[in-house]
C-alpha cells in the first residue's frame, strides 16, 4: 500500500479532532480548562496539557505532555539519564523544551483517534510526569504545574 502525504492542512479535521478530544476528556477527567488551544488539567504534582496540531492534509497531531520543571540545570548527567529512562519507557520520551524545561511526551495520529488510545496517552504522560517531577527539579527549576 502506498502512503501519499500531502503537505497542508486541514482545517475540517483539525477541528473535528479538537472536538473529539474535548469529548473524550470530559469522560476522563473531572475539570480541565483550555487556553490557546490547549486543554490542561492538574494531576499529582504535574499538569497535563493535550494540545492537537496540524501534520499534513490527511492527519492531525494529537501531542500530549507535562512540563516536569522549567529553568534546570541542563547537566550532562541529567541529559544522559533522561536518554538512559527513555530506552526504558513503553510511550513517550523524556524531551528539553523552550527555557531549559524538562518535559515528558507523547503524540499521536488524530483522523482515527479513539478513546483508549488517547486514555493510554494521557494516562502514561500523567504517571510518568508525576513520579519523575521531584527526581528533574533536583537539578534546579521551578514546577511546571499550573495551579
Amino acid at each position: 500500500m502506498k502512503v501519499k502525504i500531502v503537505p497542508g492542512v486541514n482545517e475540517d479535521l483539525l477541528k473535528e479532532v479538537r472536538e473529539k478530544v474535548k469529548t473524550y476528556l470530559k469522560e476522563m477527567v473531572d475539570d480541565f480548562v483550555e487556553v490557546d488551544g490547549v486543554l490542561s488539567f492538574n494531576y499529582g504534582s504535574v499538569t497535563v496539557n493535550v494540545e492537537v496540531v496540524p501534520w499534513h492534509k490527511e492527519d492531525v497531531l494529537v501531542k500530549v505532555f507535562s512540563y516536569l520543571s522549567e529553568n534546570v540545570r541542563l547537566s550532562n548527567d541529567l541529559m544522559k539519564t533522561l536518554l538512559e529512562l527513555n530506552t526504558h519507557l513503553p510511550l513517550g520520551a523524556f524531551a528539553v523544551g523552550l527555557e531549559d524545561s524538562v518535559i515528558y511526551r507523547y503524540s499521536l495520529a488524530g483522523a482515527n483517534l479513539d478513546f483508549n488510545e488517547l486514555a493510554a496517552a494521557i494516562h502514561t504522560v500523567a504517571t510518568v510526569a508525576d513520579s519523575y517531577d521531584e527526581f528533574v527539579r533536583e537539578y534546579g527549576g521551578a514546577s511546571g504545574r499550573i495551579d
